[in-house]
């Protein structure tokens, strides 16, 4: 064979041989199989001619079994065919390869006749570089990233005998490229993007990025070493981290996989769990690029924790098994894991490492204007209601407890017959709002000063502002209605003398309480992230952690509230807890003591404006300790 002849040949299968690769992929369960129904997402509508034909010498070739050769459909079927139409047009057919572009192409009834999707990504260059191969004929890199930009078809058109690769690219390069940009994808109301989203702060910069990410990838631009493997997102129940996995996936166009560790452990015994664990991850390399999300994922457990349980060893199994998911030895190409959970704390370390969960990304329940974009979002229209009282009644709530909210609303306008949901709608289904007494103000004012006035004294330049609320939920359970914030680097080496102040700062509301009121209230109490809750846990550690108390024996706890185990089992630790805790208590009230005057002042200041700077609080510490300051007039004998 001349050279001539060698580099005419691609001309006539280089475009048909790159079709074949991408279908191939998608449909190689169904090679041999004898009745299925496959339907196949292709990026370009353009290119679905050849995708048709290679997809039929495919189930020509391959099939064993003489019947019919298969049925390839495309805009044949409507979305609005019901199901005896489809029942007839399928009757007689074996099997079915479904072709489309959009999922509003796919009806309800088609939908449920569909064995198996697959999405088949944009060929990339690694696609052309190996059909040239094949063919053996030269092909530079670049030459392929080109042609993976231009649509198949095109390609074909190129082709002419004669006319080699080199020649196939000028000749593409040289067209006018069109005067109209083909228009953008119009997504119907309610269609979750990433874009669209609001709430989810460094998640959705993470998320944008990785999309961006992604489709460089699918054009050659970058190698998928570039690319960020996975994350873990951590949040409360309700703050999105399923639906951010869904806008990401439709933002990036690409698959979604979704999985749990109760999911694979449903199929059967521990071989089943693991056989059903690969299997998700070999589905998500063949869908490439994908998303696999693994839901609720501090149900696989930490291999660290009561290692003398019985069902340690089917633990330690699990896990090995989805770390060799994760991590495998051929790399895990095209495919990008998302994992959620509740408590990060709960998660093996060795998820987290470079190569797999690359990164833990917290996502907070939404603020003001992340709470109306929600609403608006769940609506789709804009809420022209009392937006005062949609934020202020909605404090606190998390992105699914205002989409319910905004559900039940529109099936207040649906019964009466309204197009759109009004704000009388909202208003009526929004819970109540209780707001506090003047008394009950000013005690909560007088606790969260209490913490502000301790802090500024041992941290001076970390304290940022102090917020209380006039108004409460009518449901039962803990709330947090008052919040003194600091801003301060965690210490790279922190000794004991950090965390000791960190629990004068936590019980310093306390006694801020019992100086002016002369007790304090169950609001400091009774959940594990309230005042009393975290100082206890934080003497613990010093404890028994870090290796600050009378020896050097470290634990790190078990189960859901470790150091709440290790207190439990040990009567000298729970001595030397309370100890310690009445000392920074100790610590805590004569620092109050001593700013008596700012305390009371600050107090009164607060409860009437609900927010104090970091400069007011300065400015009073520095008056209430200057030498005989005058005593202010005691706000309690007003108020109690």
């Amino acid at each position: 064979m001349t050279y001539h002849a060698q580099r005419t040949k691609p001309a006539q299968n280089l475009a048909t041989l790159v079709a074949t690769m991408l279908i191939r992929r998608g449909i190689r369960p169904f090679l041999t199989a004898s009745n299925f129904v496959v339907a196949i997402k292709i990026p370009d509508r353009i290119d679905v001619e050849l995708y048709e034909a290679v997809t039929r010498q495919l189930l020509k070739r391959h099939h064993i079994i003489e019947i019919d050769d298969g049925v390839i459909v495309n805009e044949a079927l409507e979305v609005s065919q019901t199901g005896w139409n489809l029942i007839s047009k399928f009757r007689d057919v074996c099997r079915v390869v479904i072709f489309y572009t959009d999922e509003e192409e796919i009806s309800p009834d088609l939908a449920a006749m569909i064995d198996h999707r697959e999405c088949i990504a944009l060929p990339r260059g690694a696609h052309f570089m190996a059909a040239a191969k094949r063919l053996e004929v030269p092909m530079t890199q670049e030459e392929a990233a080109f042609l993976a930009t231009r649509p198949l078809r095109d390609l074909r058109l190129a082709i002419r005998p004669g006319r080699p690769v080199d020649r196939i690219v000028r000749h593409l390069k040289a067209l006018p490229e069109a005067d109209v940009e083909p228009p953008a994808k119009a997504y119907a109301p309610g269609t979750v993007l990433l874009e669209r989203m609001e709430g989810y702060g460094e998640a959705k910069s993470w998320g944008l990025r990785l999309a961006d990410d992604i489709q460089r990838w699918m054009r050659d631009e970058i190698e998928w070493r570039d690319v960020d493997r996975g994350v873990l997102l951590s949040g409360p129940p309700g703050s999105g981290k399923t639906t951010f996995a869904r806008a990401l996936t439709n933002s990036c166009g690409i698959t979604l996989i979704a999985e749990s560790a109760a999911s694979w452990q449903a199929r059967g015994h521990l071989g089943d769990m693991l056989k059903a664990m690969r299997k998700s991850f070999a589905t998500a390399r063949a869908a490439q690029p994908s998303i696999l999300l693994l839901d609720e994922f501090d149900s696989f457990g930490h291999r660290g924790v009561a290692t003398d349980g019985l069902n340690h060893d089917y633990k330690v199994q699990v896990v090995n098994g989805l770390l060799e998911c994760l991590d495998p030895s051929d790399g895990r190409e095209g495919v990008v894991v998302i994992a959620t959970t509740n408590n990060a704390n709960a998660i093996d370390p060795a998820f987290l490492r470079p190569g797999r969960l690359e990164r833990t990304i917290s996502i907070q329940l939404p603020d003001a204007d992340a709470r109306k974009a929600i609403l608006e979002f769940h609506l789709r229209h804009e809420y022209a209601g009392d937006l005062d009282q949609f934020c202020n009644a909605t404090e606190g709530w998390s992105g699914a407890d205002i989409e319910k909210l905004a559900r039940d609303a529109r099936r207040i306008a649906r019964h009466a017959e309204r197009p759109e949901v009004t704000g009388d709608d909202i208003l009526a289904v929004i819970p109540p709002v209780v707001y506090l007494t003047d008394d009950e103000r000013f005690r909560l004012a007088v606790h969260e000063v209490g913490h502000a006035i301790v802090g500024y004294s041992l941290r001076p330049d970390s304290l940022v502002k102090v917020t209380i609320t006039n108004r409460r939920p009518a449901t039962a359970g803990w709330n947090r209605i008052g919040t003194t914030q600091f801003e301060q680097p965690f210490p790279f080496m922190p000794t004991a003398r950090h965390f000791q102040d960190v629990i004068a700062i936590f019980l310093a509301g306390i006694a801020a309480e019992r100086i002016i009121l002369g007790d304090h209230s169950a609001a400091s109490g009774g959940d594990p992230s309230a005042d009393l809750g975290v100082a206890t846990d934080f003497a613990t550690m010093i404890e028994r952690s870090f290796g600050f108390g009378d020896g050097l024996l470290t634990d790190m706890g078990s189960g859901g509230r470790p150091m709440e185990s290790l207190r439990l089992a040990d009567p000298l630790l729970r001595q030397a807890v309370r100890q310690r805790l009445d000392a920074e208590y100790n610590r805590a009230n004569g620092i109050l003591t001593n700013n008596r005057q700012a305390l009371e002042n600050l107090a009164v200041r607060l409860s009437e404006k609900l927010e104090l700077s970091a400069e007011e609080v300065r400015q009073a510490c520095q008056l209430s300790s200057g030498p005989k300051a005058a005593v202010g007039k005691s706000r309690r004998g007003s108020t109690t």
